[in-house]
């Protein structure tokens, strides 16, 4: 019976302080929309069949030790997984752990934010802290002491309640957290001496522990609840799920040529050719600009007044797309005109070539997930950002009014190229005059980014303002849309860089200048939008790309949507659009919708309609240069 006991003690042990840690794991995950954070029943299952394995080699401390180690061990990739995802948008497993630690020396540029952003969220650290001790408790079970353990399993259930609970080490709340750590070995030790039979409790507790995961198994086989569905990152450990072509499917040939095959062509002159020849050029891509959270495409969204006066006057798109929800993937998308197929940046030098100075502005930091590689490599003259600029974060997006004159000394004396990015529609959307901006009242998320956007918006019209009492601006050609959007809880979605959904992918899109007439476009890409500037600025690129000018009309080619998070070998989310048709497959949640053009959901997928559609997505992104077993994103150059 003490054997029995010794190993279903074990078994209990194993499973509830691992569900816990992985519990606390999602915790971060969640912080990205990476994954829900109840716990599935193929966390349990997976849980709770390692928890048997090695319970059941007790009986031999070497192998149990070991075995220990080892689930010690996962759980910390697991943890630096999540932090990863959190920070990168990348995933870390067993089978490309070895590709990882070789690109890990990429990190080099961007450890101080690291750091800060452990300091910032100290609680992310309850979760290794909480493996050692659950490690030090199930080795002190192995010796016979009880007194060690019961300290160690109370150590794991205070840091599991700071984990979940998201607080931080700060020495104020020390003492509580110590009071509650001594008070919890007490309770245990006084329970451990109570005149029970607790060798009999313990074989009880190992077999209803069975009985529940096997009646759960049994319920599962008759239910489709996401419970009972959703993969378990756990399992994910090993390999990452990946997705792959199916053997059985034959593409249809239509298929390929509309949804694989890149239609690459010059851009085509439009009749409006030169309309605005000359003129300087002024690109705004706001941070985080969800088309369908501003008005008048949400009546109870942000108000930008600014960007609705500047919309009666300008080229406005109805739907426009940014393929990949992520800053430094629309960043390429801009200047690429094209999926990241290649590293080629065609448009800026044809302005220079022309005498335009080009230059580069945002908030934040470009060293950042190294998009100041990216915008070396596009062709910028200067980039200026809050290095740069020593410019004071809380200052948010006062920090253009702050850098005036360094931004009109960059520009020069002739015709210029000028990209602004802002910072406080990014969360955790941060206000700065709160008495000003403070219209939308109430909690949450969504209500801080709307009060954000229209401080962000009210900033730009002033810096505009005072630039152009600097230099005259009669002649510009201004563009203002998002980098990408942001979800508010669509799907179970909170962030960006994670999905194709309409609230990640669409962002508003107006183009004005004294010469263009007002009109609307029906839908647009990232990819058309330097096409149409050098369209109406007179300037031919023979650069065969993707997108168009949209002076041509809408440009209504199937895309393909996809997030920078990634899960294995693809993006974890992606959609195929065609007309009023999107097919999204998400790799986390398991989706496979048919959807609308409005993400109304029309069906669930059949099986076989699902293995079709995989199948065509995988070809699709393989096409793109989308498909990689890497740790890494293909092209690491991505974050934001």
């Amino acid at each position: 019976m003490v054997e029995w006991s010794q190993q279903g003690l074990s078994l209990t042990l194993l499973f509830s302080g691992a569900l816990a840690i992985v519990y606390m794991q999602r915790k971060i995950y969640a912080l990205r929309n990476y994954v829900d954070t109840r716990p599935r029943l193929d966390d349990v299952w997976v849980l709770f069949l390692a928890a048997a394995v090695v319970s059941a080699s007790f009986p031999f401390p070497w192998l149990y030790g070991g075995l220990v180690a080892l689930v010690g061990l996962s759980l910390l990739i697991m943890w630096l997984d999540a932090v990863l995802v959190h920070l990168f948008g990348f995933e870390v497993n067993l089978s490309n752990l070895r590709i990882f630690l070789q690109g890990a020396e990429s990190f080099s540029g961007d450890s101080r934010e690291i750091i800060d952003a452990l300091v910032k969220r100290s609680w992310f650290l309850a979760t290794p802290l909480a493996i050692v001790l659950f490690l030090t408790a199930l080795y002190l079970q192995l010796e016979g002491s009880v007194s060690g353990r019961n300290i160690a399993v109370a150590g794991v259930i205070v840091l599991f309640l700071m984990g979940i609970t998201k607080s931080r080490f700060r020495l104020i709340g020390a003492p509580v957290w110590l009071g509650l750590l001594a008070g919890i070995a007490y309770l245990l030790s006084y329970l451990g001496g109570l005149p029970v039979n607790w060798s009999l409790w313990q074989v009880l507790a190992a077999g209803v522990l069975l009985l529940v995961v096997a009646g759960l198994k049994l319920v599962a086989q008759f239910s489709d609840a996401p419970f009972f569905t959703v993969r378990s990152p756990v399992r994910d450990l090993v390999k990452g799920a990946s997705l792959r072509p199916h053997r059985s499917v034959s593409l249809k040939q239509k298929d390929i040529d509309r949804q694989v095959t890149l239609p690459m062509a010059s851009p085509q002159p439009s009749g409006s050719f030169g309309l605005c020849k000359g003129a300087n050029v002024i690109l705004v891509t706001m941070e985080s600009l969800a088309r369908d959270a501003i008005r008048p495409f949400n009546d109870e969204g942000a108000r930008l007044d600014f960007l609705e006066r500047f919309a009666r006057d300008a080229l406005v798109s109805h739907m426009h797309y940014a393929c990949c929800p992520n800053t430094n993937r629309a960043i390429q998308h801009l200047y690429q005109g094209n999926y990241p197929v290649n590293n080629d940046y065609p448009f800026l030098p044809l302005l220079k070539e022309q005498g335009y100075r080009t230059a580069y502005m945002m908030i934040s930091r470009t060293r950042f997930f190294n998009l100041c590689d990216i915008l070396s490599d596009i062709g910028f003259d200067k980039v200026l950002d809050r290095d740069t600029l020593s410019l004071d974060p809380e200052r948010g997006d006062y920090g253009f009014l702050d850098s005036l004159d360094a931004v009109d000394e960059a520009l020069g004396d002739g015709p210029f190229f000028l990209h602004l990015k802002n910072e406080q529609t990014h969360s955790p959307y941060h206000v700065v005059n709160k008495e000003r901006f403070s219209r939308h009242q109430g909690e949450g998320r969504e209500i801080s980014f709307r009060n954000a956007a229209e401080e962000a918006d009210a900033v730009l019209e002033t810096f505009l303002e005072a630039l152009g009492e600097r230099r005259d601006l009669g002649n510009t050609l201004i563009i203002y849309t998002g980098d990408h959007g942001q979800s508010f809880g669509e799907f179970g979605y909170v962030s960006h860089s994670s999905s194709s959904v309409n609230g990640q992918v669409r962002t508003p899109l107006m183009i004005s200048h004294p010469a263009l007439p007002a009109g609307e476009v029906t839908r647009s890409t990232h990819f058309d939008v330097l096409p149409t500037v050098l369209d109406l600025l007179g300037i031919e690129c023979q650069a065969e790309i993707f997108g168009r000018s949209l002076l041509h009309g809408a440009n209504t080619q199937p895309l393909l949507l996809y997030s920078q998070t990634r899960k294995g070998n693809a993006p974890s989310n992606a959609s195929l659009l065609e007309g009023d048709t999107k097919i999204m497959t998400d790799l986390i949640y398991g989706y496979r919708y048919r959807l609308d053009a409005e993400d109304h959901i029309q069906e669930k997928l059949s099986p076989a309609e699902a293995h079709y559609q995989e199948t065509l997505l995988y070809a699709a992104l393989e096409q793109r240069g989308l498909i990689s077993d890497s740790a890494f994103s293909p092209r690491q150059k991505t974050g934001g």
